[in-house]
């Protein structure tokens, strides 16, 4: 919400603080600052400071304009209001518009009035500035003044052309095959709607000229020739105007508003608010009396509470005279019912209905950094061992120390038995069946990227939840390959070898739990799954078990180092040297010919632009000796962080490799 400094100030009999001091004050007692600008003239001088607040749903019924946000510097800093003037608006004339509410639960309340002028008339320059300030181009004086009130107090209005009118106006819901044409915007010309049953329409005798809370229709629409009025200020249900809004893609500013709700009592406010700035623009306009259709009146909320409450949930002592001034300052009438408080909650804070807001309220204006943080009294007595954590957190521990990394795999797949009603993508459209599926997509991720990973080996594990129609359960998945070939070794084999150590330390006879595996083989791949519910039947919790046997030690030392998103490249070399000359040795000529070669400064920091800034990992993976020379095999993964590397680059890399290994005389494989 963008919130004119000099609009803001209007509201006020002193001068307010500064931009920057308003800030600050937001940030630490009302909400987040999103950015701060200058409004400027057209010869640059700047003319206003307009701060772009993040106001959130919560608070979004009272605080989406600017005089719920003058509310909260008033809470703030309490510097005093300035006395509104009211205008004596003359009724001129016994013209009204017939109104009829057939939706009492959709149209809370229409308040409709007729007008007359006899020419267009024009905005004051402080209301256009004030427009242009927060992003709002002037249109015309009926148009600028239902905006101005709108960003003012927080009420939508619309006016209709009276003369383009035939007959009452009613609320109603919209008639199988109805249709409306809309007013044209900013996007273009206006498009035509087929309605729906579900939607609300303001309409007359013909038929629709409106969605109700959403955008105008073109047939009643105001033009520079219109002469006569009829200004609306309605109240409708928040639900249906979004479903509605987003329905037809017809987000605006005052479906924004009628969608966060704002109280019915707002409604003749901001007709009051609009006759007199018409009457401003346009002094010769002429006024029919105020019609107002308020079916089922607003009911302010009562709260009871005690006053110390307040102290006692915010771990802070604050008198009750202080809290009872933070409240009356936001509107809120308390009263002292035998060492109660009756608070009565004003019409546009929904967002009081509970002691717990009271006090929240009362934290936030009194400041929250005068909350000391106070820990919790230590609890004496044993902890009860879960078998069940016990023992998911122990098979962890085993996995862990034999080499096994633990990942957190999507619980959104594909395909399974329970959907989700709204899906965010067609392959997260159901909870996972099972972990194997994902566990085997896993691994075959990690086999491509071994040599990026430096690992011989892939083994990776993951604890969690899967979904059925029978129910929900944890389950556990080991995935292993051998990516480095051994011989007699591969994945299933390495898993197998793990579950018999888990058998044996959690006390599992391992023929057991081998009956519980559900194995999938794919190549030197393998995964496994096991429910743990089934394997706790089983399970015995040893009768001294304790949380501290599960040896949660200090935190890791390792740090998250970024990951490039652009392919590696993996070249091998191998080279026989005499058998004096170590692989130490070897290497230290490879990096020596890899620093004097330049590869675009672009994949380097700044000033480091060799070849072996692209060198992420390298290893001696073979050695052998033959007629008094040995053999070293390594491997070299090359990569970019700023871009994808090409086989060309890299092979220019060898070629002046193997061009320094001859020099040495050495004999390149």
């Amino acid at each position: 919400m963008k919130i004119s400094y000099n609009w803001l100030q209007k509201y006020f009999s002193q001068p307010l603080p500064s931009p920057e001091k308003l800030e600050e004050l937001f940030i630490f007692h009302a909400c987040e600052i999103e950015g701060v600008e200058s409004a400027k003239n057209s010869d640059g001088e700047i003319i206003d400071t307009v701060l772009d607040l993040k106001v959130l749903p919560d608070r979004a019924h009272y605080a989406l304009c600017h005089k719920g946000i003058a509310g909260e510097v008033f809470s703030m800093i309490g510097i005093p209001y300035k006395s509104k003037e009211s205008s004596n608006i003359v009724v001129a004339t016994d013209e009204k518009p017939t109104i009829k509410i057939d939706a009492a639960s959709f149209c809370r309340r229409y308040v409709g009035r007729y007008v007359e002028i006899s020419d267009s008339g024009q905005s004051s320059a402080e209301m256009i500035a004030q427009l242009n300030a927060i992003g709002q181009r002037s249109i015309g004086p009926i148009v600028d003044a239902t905006n101005y009130v709108m960003f003012d107090i927080g009420q939508p209005l619309h006016a209709f052309d009276a003369d383009k009118v035939k007959g009452k106006i009613v609320v109603r819901a919209a008639k199988l095959g109805e249709k409306i044409e809309l007013l044209d915007s900013s996007e273009g010309v206006g498009r035509n709607i087929d309605l729906a049953e579900g939607d609300y329409v303001i309409a007359d005798d013909e038929g629709p000229i409106a969605i109700a809370g959403v955008k105008g229709g073109k047939r009643a629409a105001i033009t520079a020739e219109t002469k006569h009025l009829i200004l609306e200020s309605a109240n409708f249900d928040p639900t249906i105007v979004r479903k509605t809004s987003t329905k037809y893609d017809l987000r605006s500013e005052s479906s924004k508003r009628y969608e966060n709700e704002i109280t019915p009592e707002l409604a003749m406010e901001g007709m009051k608010e609009l006759t007199e700035l018409i009457s401003e623009a346009i002094p010769d306009a002429k006024f029919g009396p105020i019609v107002d259709v308020y079916p089922i009146k607003a009911v302010q909320t009562v709260i009871e509470m005690d006053p110390g409450y307040i102290s006692e949930r915010l771990g802070v002592d604050i008198p009750s005279e202080t809290s009872e001034k933070i409240l009356e300052s936001m509107g809120v009438l308390v009263t002292d019912v035998k060492q109660m408080w009756q608070l009565t909650i004003p019409f546009n804070r929904f967002d009081l209905t509970i002691s717990d807001d009271i006090v929240e309220e009362v934290g936030r204006i009194n400041g929250y950094d005068k909350v000391i943080g106070i820990l919790p009294p230590k609890v004496d007595g044993v902890v009860k061992v879960l078998p069940a954590y016990y023992l998911s957190e122990k098979i962890k521990n085993i996995l862990v120390s034999r080499g096994f990394s633990e990942v957190s795999l999507y619980t959104l797949v594909a395909k399974g038995e329970v959907e989700t009603a709204k899906p965010l993508a067609r392959d997260k459209a159901f909870a996972r069946m099972n972990l194997n599926d994902g566990m085997l997509s896993c691994v075959e991720r990690n086999v491509l990227n071994a040599d990026l990973i430096g690992l011989p080996s892939i083994k990776i594990f993951e604890i969690g939840h899967v979904f059925s129609n029978t129910g929900e359960s944890i389950h556990l998945s080991i995935g292993a390959a051998q990516v480095k070939k051994v011989k007699g070794v591969n994945g299933k084999k390495l898993i197998m070898e793990v579950i018999e150590i888990i058998g044996k330390e959690i006390g599992v006879d391992v023929a057991a739990l081998n009956s519980m595996l559900t194995i999938v083989e794919k190549g030197q791949l393998a995964v496994c799954e096991l429910d743990l519910g089934e394997l706790l039947k089983v399970y015995k919790l040893p009768a001294n078990a304790s949380y501290t046997d599960l040896d949660f030690g200090p935190t890791s030392a390792n740090i998250y180092k970024k990951i490039s998103p652009y392919p590696f490249i993996v070249r091998d070399i191998a080279v026989f040297v005499p058998e004096a000359v170590t692989a130490e040795q070897v290497w230290a000529e490879i990096e020596s010919a890899m620093k004097t070669l330049t590869i675009g400064a672009a994949d380097t920091k700044a000033g480091e632009g060799n070849a072996l800034q692209l060198l992420v990992r390298h290893s001696l993976f073979d050695t052998f000796k033959k007629d008094g020379k040995t053999s070293y095999a390594y491997r070299m993964v090359f990569q970019s962080m700023e871009r994808t590397l090409t086989d060309d680059e890299v092979a220019k890399i060898m070629l002046s490799i193997n061009s320094v290994l001859k020099g040495k005389g050495w004999e390149v494989r």
